[in-house]
This record gives structure tokens, C-alpha cells and sequence, in this order.
């Protein structure tokens, strides 16, 4: 009876985990909440809908299109590539313009999503989401 569990477990973790993008696929809804409206005053409380999805040819990126919802109306905010990030285990998709430098980060946790926005190069926290698998 020992072997025959010890056997079952040897297999149990012998087998191939899910791609770490199994997760994060699919549709998800909840908040995106402005941390610190001192240094970032025209950050605007949103409630977003996310939906996330592979990227054709690209082992380990996922894009996401970010909605936001507007007086019961759904308006598109943006679209981004989200890479896994294995050390972090999250994904992450860094952005800069001429305006702005900064870093989404996504943690799966289930059946919710905790992500962060940051300034970089110094870091500040702008942007906690909290969402729900829809």
C-alpha cells in the first residue's frame, strides 16, 4: 500500500504542469484603484473588464485588452503584450512613450487576478487591480 502511494505521487509530479498562460486566459472583472492622487491627480478610480488571450507565435506572451465601464457603457482603454515573468511569477508588460515610463505586473490567484501599476524609474505604486474571473 506504500509503494502503490508513493508510486501514485512519483506520477502525480512527473506530469507536465499547465503553460503558466492556462491561467490567465479568459475574461475577468473588477477594479482598478488610483493609490496615490497627490502625485498622480488626474488618476480616475475605473471598474474594467479584462480579457486576456494568447498571442499567435509567441511562446509565454499573452495580450490583453483592457476595458473600462463609462455610465453602464463598455469603452475600450488599451491593448498590451504581457510576458511571464518565472523569477515573479506574474505577468509582466513594461511601457514608455514620451510622456510616461511604466510596469504592469498580474498574479493569478485562482479565480482572481491582483495586478499593480508602477512608475518606473522610481517605482511608486499608481494602480492596485483587484479581479474576478468572470
Amino acid at each position: 500500500m506504500i509503494v502503490l502511494a508513493a508510486i501514485l505521487a512519483a506520477a502525480a509530479s512527473a506530469s507536465p504542469s499547465p503553460a503558466p498562460d492556462d491561467g490567465i486566459l479568459g475574461t475577468w472583472r473588477g477594479t482598478s484603484t488610483c493609490v496615490d492622487r497627490q502625485r498622480h491627480p488626474a488618476c480616475k478610480d475605473e471598474v474594467v473588464i479584462y480579457g486576456f488571450r494568447r498571442k499567435a507565435g509567441e511562446e509565454g506572451v499573452v495580450t490583453l485588452n483592457a476595458d473600462k465601464i463609462v455610465e453602464g457603457q463598455v469603452v475600450p482603454m488599451y491593448e498590451l503584450d504581457c510576458r511571464w515573468d518565472a523569477g515573479r511569477r506574474a505577468w509582466m508588460s513594461e511601457f514608455r512613450n514620451e510622456r510616461v515610463h511604466i510596469l504592469w505586473s498580474f498574479m493569478v490567484r485562482g479565480d482572481a487576478i491582483e495586478g499593480t501599476l508602477v512608475d518606473l524609474p522610481d517605482g511608486s505604486l499608481v494602480r492596485n487591480v483587484a479581479v474576478k474571473r468572470q
